[in-house]
């Protein structure tokens, strides 16, 4: 397996069985009913299209995959987009690495027909299920290119982070930071009481303001915004935001309060000293 010519099979999944990646395939919503597996020359997949599911590669990774492909334990597949002309690598950045690492030519490839953008929209779902957990950056940079994708412009909040395996929550707040950003019309699909439709979002909130003034938001509204961040917020931060809502909605005073969150905020640096 170690020497050069070899190729990568793969009758296993890194936590993630065969079964299911091929219905990931399946249903990618890019019009294959399934992806051939083939043997490429590693040389003839392109990794230069913004296809990559991480924000960087994990050299401590690569050499991992490398010493076991050397060791010929089986990898599976990784998944390309061909175009007619090139083989664009939707999935499986580190085994192509570890590949050429371990001096193999060859490797295992579920095939899919399609362009350089379904290629790039399909990365977007890579390791939401298998392989290392993603951080942060990888996250970001998913979600930046998921957004900045034709496809996510037809799809809900919802619809979007079930796609891409995220919290809803997260892709509300970025999709609304790179619509600011960008400053750009921003189309919306929205599902309310059965109905579906299109939603031009750019200058909503603009438009109300330069109209009536600063609008205050509504006490309903702020308890459910309350709830909504107490539901990702960490412990400590939660505590915080309890003591907000006994205050702004109960009987609490605002003497109670600051009283409250002085005691909170000297047992909290006690604690950290410790």
């Amino acid at each position: 397996m170690a020497e050069s010519g070899h190729s990568i099979h793969s009758n296993h999944m890194e936590g993630h069985d065969v079964g299911q990646r091929e219905e990931h395939s399946r249903t990618a919503d890019h019009g294959e009913s399934e992806a051939a597996v083939v043997v490429l020359m590693i040389q003839e997949i392109r990794r230069d299209g913004g296809t990559q599911g991480r924000a960087a590669l994990n050299a401590s990774v690569v050499r991992q995959y490398a010493a076991l492909m050397r060791d010929e334990i089986p990898f599976p597949p990784v998944r390309v987009w061909f175009d007619g002309s090139s083989y664009w690598l939707a999935d499986g950045f580190h085994r192509v690495a570890a590949a050429s690492a371990a001096g193999l030519t060859q490797i295992s490839a579920q095939v899919l027909h399609g362009s350089l953008s379904d290629a790039i929209w399909d990365s977007c779902t890579t390791n939401s299920t298998h392989g290392f957990r993603r951080s942060s950056a990888d996250i970001a940079a998913i979600l930046k290119r998921a957004l900045e994708h034709p496809n996510a412009c037809t799809m809900s909040n919802v619809e979007l982070a079930r796609y891409l395996g995220l919290p809803e929550t997260t892709v509300r707040r970025w999709r609304k930071r790179l619509s600011s950003s960008r400053g750009e019309d921003s189309v919306r699909v929205v599902s309310r009481k059965g109905t579906t439709y299109a939603l031009r979002t750019r200058g909503i909130t603009e438009h109300s303001e330069s109209r009536h003034g600063f609008r205050p938001k509504s006490k309903r509204q702020l308890k459910l915004e309350l709830e909504e961040v107490r539901q990702v917020a960490s412990p400590k931060v939660a505590e915080i935001l309890d003591m907000i809502d006994l205050w702004a909605f109960g009987n609490g005073t605002a003497k109670a309060y600051i009283n409250a969150l002085e005691e909170w905020v000297t047992l909290y640096l006690k604690d950290a000293r410790l």
